[in-house]
């Protein structure tokens, strides 16, 4: 039985706080909003394809060979994002980057149980982050022959310029910021009932003294004592 009082006070607390629980949502998630569409800079992404064959290599694979290709995978996945080919990148594309800043932007991975590598690029601009992945791929395929003695890598899709921002996602930072504001309006409506400490109705009385309420004084507004001046003149006659 406590508990069900408890959990109708906590309805209670609610229901005369749901004005400022909703100024509160509409508040954060409109602040949200804005931020994300107007001061959150868009990012865009590109991809392209090399696969490295190895003609070498019979269709029994053994595990030896295996390990060979998973090394060999991973070792294409460093040069490919090195200063030897960035440096060739940045200055061919005429960039003002420096390798490390543009190293940060480059994601190089073997998809798995495959000999293809995608060279995944990020950007402030889309075409930007196509014409990145599509040069570090063409240098990394014409420059590995000669790191690697290695000259069977080749191209197989090249990056195609984005049309919209992978980052900032604005429905779902919309969404959260609707979430982040119910639950802080909540916070703060049970905060301000907590902190407020004034008697306002006679089951406050009772639960501050633990005693029944034996009468109430009403309040009188000037219309009471008009009505009832009116009522005593009347009573007179």
């Amino acid at each position: 039985m406590e508990e069900m009082i408890d959990l109708q006070e906590l309805f209670q607390i609610l229901k005369k706080r749901l004005a400022l629980i909703a100024i509160f949502v509409v508040a954060v998630t409109t602040i949200t909003g804005i931020f994300t569409r107007f001061f959150i800079t868009p990012i865009y992404e590109a991809s392209t394809q090399l696969v490295v064959s190895r003609s070498d290599i019979d269709n029994a694979v053994t595990s030896v060979e295996i390990s060979g290709i998973n090394q060999l995978m991973n070792t294409f996945n460093q040069i490919i994002v090195s200063p030897r080919i960035l440096y060739q990148v940045i200055e061919e594309l005429d960039l003002t980057e420096t390798p490390g800043s543009l190293r940060g932007r480059i994601d190089a991975r073997t998809v798995p149980n495959s000999q293809v590598m995608v060279l995944t690029v990020q950007h402030e601009y889309p075409y930007l982050a196509s014409d990145i992945a599509n040069k570090t791929a063409e240098i990394f395929a014409r420059d590995v022959p000669e790191i690697m003695n290695f000259d069977n890598v080749s191209i197989l899709a090249h990056a195609q310029e984005p049309s919209s921002p992978i980052s900032p996602r604005l429905m779902m930072n919309i969404g959260l910021g609707f979430v982040i504001g119910i639950m802080s309006g909540i916070f703060l409506a049970f905060l301000l009932e907590f902190l407020d400490k004034t008697v306002k109705t006679e089951e406050d009385v009772e639960k501050l003294v633990s005693l029944p309420v034996l009468g109430m004084i009403p309040i009188m507004t000037p219309e009471d004592f008009r009505v009832k001046r009116i009522v005593n003149d009347l009573s007179r006659r």
